[in-house]
């Protein structure tokens, strides 16, 4: 999918992006990601602009990487994960807040992307799953860095290696999910949120954004380095061919 792959939706001062490949779930592909990072360049630019909700449509908010696309030779792969770097740090250093507003399922990347955002609203009904490891895969798009500074370290590391999915009620309990709210109000409640941003300082909120521990780059020059091996693994061609013929992978010993 490239045509129209993100939404953008005005309403006041605030953006709403939306993810939108309602039928697969809105995977995130190299479409997706270009579109999205060029719609936050684009509202980087705009002074008076004062908050920016990535959600998806269809009442889901991503089922994660595109794994139709997955086949790609290292060097464009090692090319792709620069990408994911710029993006990431688009949406973490953006000057204004970043309110990730999920419905539905946020899984792998999708989960990684809702974990960059300052603040997580999400439907009582939602759930979370760090499915890398379904596909013979690790975490990537930051979530080494950034799921730890939600949950801390030992939580975040059960979350990653096990694959199982976390309701939104447990994620607002260990800190993935800031806000809960009745299904289908995601965007509601964060376009709220969004209101009482327009009563705060832009000047500080942009400070307060700008700090950067820079815990996010050594999470994802680590995936960069490591992810494409795995990518190129037996594990991970049995892993995309299972999750295709809707199969469990039967993954051998490396």
């Amino acid at each position: 999918m490239t045509e129209n792959a993100i939404l953008q939706e005005r309403q006041g001062n605030a953006l709403i992006l939306t993810l939108n490949d309602p039928k697969r779930l809105n995977p995130i592909g190299a479409a997706t990601r270009s579109a999205l990072s060029n719609a936050l360049e684009e509202a980087e630019a705009d002074p008076s602009l004062r908050a920016i909700i990535i959600t998806g449509a269809g009442g889901n908010f991503s089922s994660g990487g595109d794994i139709s696309t997955m086949d790609a030779p290292q060097r464009l792969k090692r090319i792709n994960f620069e990408r994911v770097k710029h993006l990431a740090n688009q949406i973490t250093g953006a000057s204004v807040p970043v309110i990730g507003a999920v419905e539905g399922w946020a899984a792998g990347a999708g989960m990684a992307l809702a974990m960059l955002c300052d603040t997580v609203i999400a439907g009582k009904s939602a759930r979370f799953m760090s499915a890398f490891p379904k596909i013979g895969l690790m975490p990537d798009y930051g979530l080494l860095g950034s799921l730890p500074a939600r949950v801390g370290q030992s939580r975040a590391r059960q979350i990653m290696l096990y694959a199982k999915p976390v309701g939104a009620e447990d994620g607002h309990n260990y800190g993935m999910v800031d806000n809960l709210c009745e299904d289908g109000e995601a965007v509601a409640e964060a376009l709220k949120l969004a209101q009482h941003i327009e009563t705060l300082a832009p000047g500080a909120l942009r400070a307060i954004k700008a700090f950067d521990s820079g815990r996010l780059d050594r999470a994802i020059d680590y995936e960069r380095d490591v992810q494409p091996g795995l990518l190129d693994s037996e594990n991970a061609q049995e892993g995309r061919a299972a999750f295709f013929e809707k199969r469990p992978a039967n993954f051998k010993a490396d």
